[in-house]
């Protein structure tokens, strides 16, 4: 099980060490100028549509979803706790820069957008060998059909830089021009990836800042200056660093208790519920229903704030069969919920992990799962149980 967190220094230990997939050459595509090319985003991020099974938890799942020009009902697939899910909550852009791409198409600077766009799940095998034999190609396929000339390359979680430098050469050799945003340079140069800017950005935040249109063109500027090598490999540096320590922590209202009959976390998610639906009628998505839906939300505190009091977690309502899957899924949509209301409410920017923070030192629902969560350790359960609950380095 990962323990990264916040711990950059580990993620990047992880990242420098990790098994990658060995190409004996790196292609490198020639595109006509950008002011005339067609370009599509390729994310890691998992991203589907709302109502569609999406991507199975674990490494297993190669499959890519295809996402439409103009979709928007985006829901989050990738769903460890060891990137921020509060800058997509905030802001699709950040992850997968679709508006950002039809204003720089508008003022000229890039030739077209796309028609369609590609979403893999980024936590794939140490080979990532479904996706550079099967899915990948496929993928190209399908661009070339469509005469995409550039590609631009966007991930989330530590384990993203080896699948979308993996995607960066199935696509070069195809005959498509990449451009890789990644937050893990030794990756980059260890696979010898034919573009990548190097960012120092916080996991889950590819273009840096949510709500922020000027510093994501920017980085996409700095992407699109690396067509103009000559030849490759290349990798450029990013100006701009970002920390999670950089954030003032999130300012956002919290209601008072309203029924004294009900625990307090279930009373205040009953009570932040139309802050949450305002949410989802702002931005038409929600990444809440890995495991329950908006409504069950109340009802899933109830069965925490059970174990949190001393009652066995196996009894307390939850699926005995795959429980600590269950359990993890319940905690991501609480979170989740939690998060993406956060967001019409918060006064200020949402900077790095400031949603995380909110949620698990500010909410009843927060401590509630934190004590769940000792809970359950101090029983001496089974770490698979527990862990997962919050994001590694809390109590």
């Amino acid at each position: 099980m990962s323990v990264f967190g916040k711990d950059e220094l580990a993620m990047r230990k992880f990242a420098s060490s990790m098994p990658v997939p060995e190409f004996e050459e790196t292609h490198f595509v020639i595109p006509k100028p950008i002011s005339q090319a067609k370009v599509a985003i390729v994310t890691t991020a998992g991203l589907h549509r709302q109502g569609t099974s999406g991507f199975e938890i674990g490494d297993s799942d190669f499959h890519y979803e295809t996402l439409a020009r103009h979709t928007r009902d985006l829901q989050l697939g990738h769903h460890s706790v060891n990137f921020d899910r509060g800058g997509f909550a905030a802001d699709l852009n950040v992850v997968y820069p679709i508006d950002r791409l039809e204003e720089l198409a508008t003022a000229g600077v890039i030739g077209e957008v796309a028609g369609n766009h590609y979403a893999f799940a980024g936590n794939q095998s140490a080979t990532v060998s479904e996706i550079r034999l099967d899915s990948g190609p496929h993928c190209a396929k399908e661009m070339l059909a469509e005469n995409v000339e550039v590609v631009i390359i966007t991930g989330t979680c530590p384990l993203c830089p080896r699948t979308v430098c993996t995607l960066a050469h199935v696509f070069e050799a195809a005959g498509l021009a990449t451009i890789v945003i990644t937050r893990a340079r030794e990756v980059a140069e260890r696979m010898r990836v034919p573009r990548a800017l190097h960012t120092v950005f916080p996991p889950g935040l590819s273009l840096g800042k949510p709500r922020d249109k000027a510093f994501q063109i920017e980085v996409l500027t700095a992407a699109f200056k690396l067509l103009e090598a000559p030849q490759g490999p290349v990798i450029n540096e990013f100006p701009i660093s970002i920390s999670a320590t950089d954030s003032e922590p999130l300012t956002c209202p919290l209601p008072p208790q309203m029924n004294p009959k009900l625990h307090p976390a279930v009373d205040e998610a009953e009570a932040l519920r139309s802050a949450y639906y305002r949410a989802y009628e702002r931005t038409k998505r929600t990444s809440v229903g890995m495991q329950i839906s908006a409504e069950e939300i109340p009802q899933a505190l109830e069965k925490f704030a059970k174990i949190a009091a001393g009652e066995h977690w196996a009894e307390v309502g939850f699926l005995n069969e795959s429980i600590a899957e269950v359990m993890y899924g319940t905690v991501h949509d609480i979170r989740t919920y939690y998060e993406e209301l956060a967001c019409e409410l918060a006064d200020g920017p949402i900077g790095p992990w400031t949603t995380e923070q909110w949620f698990y030192d500010n909410t009843k629902a927060g401590q509630t799962i934190l004590q769940a969560r000792r809970a359950m350790r101090d029983s001496e359960a089974d770490q698979s149980l527990w862990f997962g609950l919050a994001t590694a380095g809390r109590e």
